[in-house]
């Protein structure tokens, strides 16, 4: 049975923390479709390199080029580096590194090397000035195409960056579908889960695409 919801939010909804539903859409929740979790990785103004775990992301292109999509909050220290250089890698981690994803919150000072602090590899992109993580078996090389506030008085802002070069490692090859996802183990993005009719939410989770 199909319920018809508007886009303002129910007055049954209590926040579970002060500013949730003004920081995050309602809808993010309730309609809570998966995003694929990526580490954004930039150059910081002193060189460092940044990393920046994200799931507010999409891909799509035509002949004309293929796109990274990123919905950022302007405080986040990867969207001024991005504006500042115009240029990052999405990097696709598998589910074996869930603890050094988590690390790049936890050390991400100025002078923190968030790549190599949190475990992993450093290598040198080809085509732009961006870090790329080795552990990574699928790596997009981005240039800056367009930038725009995601709404009026929005936090949120959207970057639109042209892939320019991608690395993949021949496990992203395989030609079946779950082998590959199997191959890949590629993270996506469940935020507490919420129904709108009642205000009642689950809990969050980090399921690994293609496994039960």
């Amino acid at each position: 049975m199909k319920h018809e919801i508007g886009a303002a939010r129910p007055p049954q909804l209590t926040p579970a923390w002060p500013g949730k539903y003004e920081l995050f859409s309602w809808l993010d929740y309730a309609v809570n479709i998966p995003h694929p979790i990526v580490l954004v990785t930039t150059y910081k103004e002193n060189g460092k390199p940044n990393a920046c775990l994200h799931s507010c992301g999409c891909f799509g292109g035509d002949e004309a080029g293929y796109y990274s999509i990123l919905t950022m909050l302007d405080s986040y220290h990867t969207a001024g580096n991005i504006r500042r250089t115009g240029e990052w890698c999405i990097n696709l981690p598998p589910a074996d590194y869930v603890d050094r994803c988590m690390r790049t919150i936890a050390r991400n000072g100025p002078e923190d090397d968030e790549i190599v602090d949190a475990g992993f590899t450093v290598e040198s992109a080809q085509t732009v000035n961006a870090p790329r993580i080795a552990e990574c078996p699928i790596n997009l090389e981005c240039v800056l195409a367009w930038d725009h506030d995601l709404g009026e008085g929005s936090g949120w802002h959207v970057f639109a960056g042209k892939v320019e070069h991608v690395a993949m490692d021949s496990t992203a090859f395989e030609l079946n579908p779950a082998k590959r996802l199997k191959l890949l183990r590629t993270m996506c993005n469940v935020r507490s889960i919420l129904n709108p009719l009642t205000g009642e939410a689950g809990a969050s989770s980090l399921p690994v695409v293609g496994e039960g």
